[in-house]
């Protein structure tokens, strides 16, 4: 077993129980809401979210180059999916004692769900600057997410189509910024 294969098993598991915990809370949405009950921008960040697990599953394969690891390069590298998959059950309801709409219940915790995101792009920031060696300025559009997110908590609107703009805008540039990426698995 080679290095990476044996730092690749936990990161994987990780991601593996995130997706998991996506795909259980959306299958229970789906035996227990109406269609017509559900929230735009809720659904739109289920989807970001689901779509960011599986970039970084992809861009996890990149570890393979990783030619010598330490605890603390190991350790750095699994706060991500940490992270991710605690994002992952901010997601969801769990232990709720009242019925509640999907739009309740997204306005309730969409500054939870906002201050996650943006600790992951902090990380993913610091990720790419000094393990993946890009410069500042390729690293943009993360500070334009820090700053968009960080403008909807303080200004704690609660405007359903600010949401969805919001929402689709940042599903939109992820999408597209994966599909104009070479990344490639050898």
């Amino acid at each position: 077993m080679t290095a990476f294969e044996y730092v690749i098993v936990l990161i994987s598991i990780i991601l593996g129980l995130g997706i998991t915990t996506i795909l259980t809370g959306v299958a229970e949405m789906i035996k227990h809401t109406r269609l017509s009950a559900l929230y735009a921008p809720y659904i739109i960040w289920i989807a970001l979210v689901f779509v960011i697990y599986i970039q970084e599953w992809w861009v996890t394969y990149e570890l393979k180059a990783v030619q010598t690891w330490t605890l603390h390069k190991f350790l750095a590298i699994l706060i991500y999916p940490i992270s991710l998959y605690i994002l992952a059950h901010l997601l969801f309801p769990t232990g709720v004692s009242r019925e509640f709409t999907s739009r309740e219940f997204y306005l309730h915790n969409y500054p939870k769900l906002f201050i996650a995101v943006i600790i992951l792009d902090i990380q993913s920031i610091i990720h790419n600057l000094a393990f993946s060696g890009l410069a500042l300025q390729t690293q943009i559009p993360h500070l334009a997410v820090l700053i968009i997110l960080s403008t909807m908590i303080t200004t704690k609107t609660k405007k359903t189509w600010v949401h969805t703009a919001v929402a689709l805008v940042l599903l939109v540039i992820l999408v597209i910024s994966l599909a104009i990426e070479k990344r490639v698995i050898y």
